[in-house]
């Protein structure tokens, strides 16, 4: 009575109610009856609430000190975390390589069966063309062939040109079979072909990766076990009669054991049993396949992950050791850290938190002292950066002006350009530059990379190929010439990595000829009535190799053609789905929009791109070169 006093009453109750409760569950086991379900969860649940109740008092009690209540919580935010993460991990890695594992077994499977319907289909049309009494098939494999004068009585009635799949005859031996057709009329051929899928067969599908097997069911989970014994796994096939399963490498190596449904389809009728095809290897076999394209660095990368779980495992250990020294200083660290961010509230940088210790914690009173005084840096270089920013500003009208300012003026021709810079300034470029009063350049580049950089080579590539054209005399235009002094003056005063795409053009007005040398650009559209024509790269990119011999090819330009050349900002803008815009969508707008003003083609093409783009931010620039000749 003495124990029994010092519980309180709400606890010596539940204490009676669930003694009551288990002796009744007892006398209705022992007395055979069967329990409802729902009975038996009322009971569960009772049996949880009468359990916290009693237990209530016991972890208040615990959990009196501090000191295990943060251990208590160390061991819910931290320990129990990471293995619960471990686990989900754990049982997410074994899925995929599972079914990774599946998809090659399946891979395998379909291959096998499109080979088998090629040669079917290969067979037929021997057969209806040449009337060949020698066939060729692989080897084990049997053909029956099906003419309009004869149908043997073996061939499948249920089958139909096309069929691949596995099958099975009355005596239960199972094919791999493809049903081809060729020819029509009088002389249409059907041929069904057929190999056997024994042991063998199955040791040649995944050799050295898995062992296969196929069990007999309509339950797939049966087949999971199969290596443990069970029961009402039947299995047919098995490939480790043939060739033993790759070995294991340690304790550590799980097995992979993995089951999928394989449909067979009964010779006699067509008709279809779900059977499993499965099978069992290992983690470390399946990684060393997946991972045998990367050769060396495969090991390399097994080390690399092995010390980063190194790493994480002594973190862990070292957060749990100190867990009781943090305890100690955690209350001073808190209250350094309050005082610290009202001085910082009011605006008071220069303040700095003493640091007390080379604990873990106070480690946080230095990042606080490194965080204020970044914050006094961060303001000043919020200040240059507005400067930089004003100054960018004046780059941009300055390259601006770069581009042509007035659009020459032809009897023949119309033309329109426009571009788009991705950040402030922009590495595209394009221009419309008067040679002689019957010769007119068109020019159209992008330059490696984005920002400054870029922008500064094309300014560099728009006086050079000013200062070259000034000098050109009449007949002396030659767009081979005018890239390869671009691409050696390039070459020599550029970085290795800086280059330029480059479409150079010459259109003489007289004769409507245009001759022109695509330096590694994107293939410009040449529109002429219903025909799509593209003017392909016929050189590499300038400034990336030196004395690099350039071509030149030509062009008579008919009334009502459109030439659009543009860069890669239009075709390579992606959607939310990383799908980018194409080739396709740009042809087909510009077919739809061909007879419209230049302006206006190139108003409409702008806003496509820019309704598809998805990250304008990351938008590379963008620029077009539309010309009509009249």
């Amino acid at each position: 009575m003495t124990i029994l006093s010092r519980i309180p009453r709400t606890q010596r109750v539940a204490l009676l109610l669930l003694a009551v409760l288990v002796l009744v569950r007892i006398l209705v086991q022992l007395s055979g009856a069967s329990v409802p379900l729902v009975v038996r969860i009322l009971f569960a649940l009772l049996l949880f609430v009468l359990a916290v109740i009693i237990s209530r008092p016991l972890v208040r009690k615990f959990l009196w000190k501090v000191r295990r209540r943060l251990l208590l919580t160390y061991v819910l935010i931290g320990v129990l975390p990471i293995t619960l993460i471990a686990i989900f991990v754990t049982l997410a890695f074994n899925l995929v390589l599972s079914q990774t594992a599946n998809y090659l077994l399946h891979a395998e499977v379909d291959r096998r069966l499109d080979q088998l319907l090629t040669t079917a289909q290969h067979v037929g049309q021997d057969v209806s063309e040449r009337g060949a009494s020698s066939i060729t098939i692989p080897e084990g494999a049997r053909a029956i062939i099906r003419t309009e004068k004869k149908s043997p009585a073996d061939f499948p009635s249920w089958s139909a040109p096309g069929f691949k799949g596995v099958i099975r005859n009355s005596e239960g031996m199972r094919f791999l079979a493809a049903h081809g057709s060729a020819g029509n009329g009088n002389q249409r051929t059907e041929v069904f072909v057929y190999q056997k899928l024994d042991n063998k067969l199955l040791s040649e599908f995944l050799p050295g990766l898995a062992s296969v097997y196929i069990v007999e069911g309509t339950q797939v989970s049966v087949t999971i076990g199969r290596r443990r014994g069970n029961a009402n796994a039947k299995v047919v096939l098995d490939s480790e009669e043939v060739l033993p399963a790759p070995p294991a490498h340690g304790f550590w190596d799980l097995t992979i054991e993995s089951a999928s449904p394989l449909y067979v389809q009964s010779m006699d009728d067509g008709q279809s049993h779900e059977e499993a095809i499965a099978l069992v290897t290992f983690t470390s076999v399946l990684l060393r396949r997946l991972f045998s394209t990367l050769g060396p660095v495969a090991a390399i990368l097994a080390l690399l992950l092995l010390a980063i779980a190194i790493v994480f495992l002594v973190a862990e250990v070292v957060a749990i050791a100190f867990s009781f020294q943090l305890t100690r200083t955690i209350t001073r660290v808190v209250n350094d850290l309050d005082l610290g961010t009202k001085k910082v509230q009011s605006g008071d940088f220069d303040h700095r938190i003493p640091v007390r210790s080379n604990e873990q914690l106070s480690e946080l009173a230095t990042s606080f002292n490194a965080m204020t005084s970044q914050i006094q840096k961060l303001l000043a270089e919020v200040k240059d950066k507005e400067k930089l920013e004003a100054e960018l500003e004046i780059a941009r009208q300055v390259q601006a002006q770069l581009f042509p300012k007035n659009v020459p003026r032809l009897k023949t021709m119309e033309m329109a350009g426009l571009c788009i810079p991705a950040k402030v300034v922009s590495g595209d470029y394009y221009d419309f530059i008067t040679i002689q009063p019957d010769s007119t350049a068109i020019i159209i580049g992008d330059i490696s990379g984005k920002g400054i950089s870029a922008a500064l080579l094309m300014a560099s590539v728009q006086s050079s190929l000013h200062a070259q054209l000034s000098m050109v005399e009449a007949g002396e235009i030659s767009t081979a010439t005018l890239c390869s002094r671009l691409n050696q003056q390039l070459y020599e005063n550029t970085p290795p990595e800086k280059y330029a795409t480059f479409f150079c053009s010459v259109y003489e007005e007289t004769s409507g000829r245009l001759s022109y040398t695509n330096a590694g650009h994107l293939a410009p559209i040449v529109l002429r009535g219903s025909e799509v024509i593209r003017l392909e790269s016929n050189s590499t990119v300038v400034g990336l190799l030196p004395n690099f011999p350039y071509g030149e090819q030509l062009l008579n330009l008919q009334s009502g053609d459109l030439l659009f050349a543009f860069t890669d900002g239009i075709t390579e803008s992606e959607n939310k789905n990383t799908e980018q815009y194409g080739d396709e969508r740009l042809i087909e707008l510009l077919v739809r929009n061909r007879d419209k003003s230049l302006d206006e083609i190139l108003r409409i093409i702008r806003e496509a791109v820019q309704s598809w783009a998805f990250d304008l931010d990351g938008q590379d620039d963008t620029t077009m070169v539309v010309v009509r000749k009249l």
